[in-house]
């Protein structure tokens, strides 16, 4: 009777997935995808809790707008989302908005009585935001990942 046995080197892979260029490729992979996610996130007005009616009827009045997705009005927000090296990054705001806020006194802020109103935060890092796309981003990571070490 034969006995077949196999040998499974694990520590070139060990090695690869520990190096400092295997971490680097992970934080660029999940920077890539959550800034996306993120975009497109804002993009469908996901982002909760919606705006409040006092803030639609401003933005009617004020620009004739109908604009009901919150943080979606100007669209500077959404554009700034960018993947980086060390994670996303986006406008200085955006972590106001992710916490919330008092309106801070402002001839504008003055002009239409907004001066101390609190702004509910609201999670636009759709990583954050929503369980299933994160798990989604996982899924896409793991495999994005496994392609790229694999070429390699």
């Amino acid at each position: 009777m034969f006995k077949i046995t196999t040998n499974l080197r694990v520590d070139k892979l060990v090695k690869k997935i520990a190096s400092k260029k295997s971490r680097d490729l992970l934080i660029r992979l999940y920077a890539e995808e959550i800034a996306e996610e993120s975009r497109k996130y804002i993009t469908q007005g996901k982002v909760k809790p919606e705006i409040n009616t006092s803030t639609q009827d401003h933005r009617e009045r004020k620009k004739r707008a109908t604009a009901n997705k919150p943080l979606f009005f100007s669209r500077n927000l959404r554009d700034s989302i960018k993947p980086t090296n060390r994670g996303v990054s986006f406008a200085n705001y955006g972590q106001l908005q992710r916490e919330g806020y008092s309106v801070a006194s402002s001839k504008y802020a003055r002009a239409f009585k907004f001066v101390g109103k609190k702004v509910p935060p609201r999670e636009f890092i759709a990583y954050f935001a929503d369980d299933s796309i994160a798990r989604k981003i996982d899924r896409r990571v793991r495999r994005r990942y496994m392609d790229e070490i694999g070429r390699k």
